[in-house]
Order: structure tokens, then sequence, then C-alpha cells
């Protein structure tokens, strides 16, 4: 009875419930209580990097511990549910740079199927969904794609990682998208080996301009 319990409790999480602690209602960040939000460190802004294919690039908080275990509990965890409360984090930056006026569709970094397969979903495409929905700005998901398996990035240095990304992505459907301002969605931001990447083959497929957004920079700043 307890396995299906756990279960349940996963599935069906409350909405009036910190998403974070499953603990506390939540009060002011919408499913995120006070206690859990004075635990976060908000950003907001952009971080500069000079990529060649991302116009800017703007990052919601700092890669704190307590931040650090709630993204490893909704990539590799299983937790899905926690799209909910960092897609609140991610419109609250597009809400106070005004990211939303500024383009024409939101989309995401993809991962390989056969990870996605693992894990049942891509982190960053639910992410993308949920700003989507709330800025109802259309979503490209059938447009960028990985094609080739690569080791994962946070266990390479900053040289291995650039080459680790060339050309494993691509793009579909590019029709779509010509002419058109492109917010690019990932969950963390470190060298922006892989924004650039994903912005490089946009830019190729006919995008206009590609803005970078992402939950965390683990960048020292």
């Amino acid at each position: 009875m307890g396995l299906f319990k756990t279960i349940g409790n996963l599935l069906f999480v409350p909405e009036d419930i910190c998403l974070f602690c499953r603990e506390n209602p939540w009060d002011n960040i919408k499913y995120i209580c006070r206690d859990c939000e004075q635990l976060i460190k908000f950003t907001h802004k952009e971080v500069v990097l000079n990529l060649n294919n991302i116009d800017a690039t703007y990052y919601s908080m700092l890669y704190t511990r307590f931040i650090k275990g709630k993204i490893y509990s909704f990539k590799f965890q299983g937790n899905s549910y926690l799209f909910k409360p960092f897609g609140e984090i991610l419109a609250k930056t597009i809400e106070i740079n005004e990211l939303h006026k500024f383009v024409d569709f939101i989309t995401f970094v993809p991962i390989h199927k056969r990870k996605e397969a693992k894990i049942g979903y891509n982190h960053s495409e639910l992410l993308a969904k949920y700003i989507s929905i709330k800025f109802n700005i259309p979503l490209l998901n059938k447009h960028l794609i990985k094609s080739k398996w690569t080791i994962d990035q946070n266990k390479l240095d900053k040289l291995k990682r650039k080459n680790n990304l060339k050309d494993v992505f691509n793009t579909m459907n590019n029709e779509d998208f010509k002419g058109k301002d492109i917010l690019l969605v990932d969950d963390i931001i470190t060298t922006g080996a892989t924004m650039e990447e994903c912005g490089k083959v946009l830019l190729e497929g006919g995008a206009k301009s590609i803005i970078g957004l992402a939950l965390i920079s683990s960048i020292k700043i």
C-alpha cells in the first residue's frame, strides 16, 4: 500500500501545496511557499557570454545547493511536476525583462530520443510548454532535434563541451520559423555551448534572431 501511495502522491500533487517541499501552502510565488522562496537567490537578469548565435541570454536563479537538488530531482528522478514552480520562475524572468514582447516563438534544447525514452520526458520541453501557454506564444516542438548521442556536458571541460556538440543538432519544418524571433529555453547555462549550437542551426534554418533563457547559470558572477 505504501508504494501505491507514494506513486499517487507524485502523480496527484495538490495544486495549493508548495511543489518544492510538498508541505506548506504556497502563498507568494505560485507553487512555491515562502520558506522555500527564502532559499532561492533570484537574479532574473542577463548573463553576458558573447555568443555568436544568441542575441542575449537570461537566467532566473543562482546555482545554490537548494536549487541544485531540485534541478537534479526534476531532470533525473522523474519528478516532472516540478516544471510548474520552475515555469513560474522563468515566467517572472520573462515579465521583468519583457522578453515576451520580442519573440514570435518559443522552443527548447532537445535531448536525444533514447535519453527521452529512458527518462520519460524532456525537462526543457516541459518548461517551454508552460511559458508558451502562459504567454500565449506558439511553441516550436517539432523543429529542433538532437540527432546524435553525446556525453553529458557537465562531465566535460570547456573545450570538450564545444566539440562534444558539434553537428549534433538539426532543424525540421524550417518554413514555420523563417524570419522569426525565437526564445530558446534550457535548464542551465554554463559556457553557452549548447545554446550556441542550437542557435546556429536555427539561424541557418532561417530564424531571424535567438534569445536564450535558462533557469540557472553556474557561472560565478
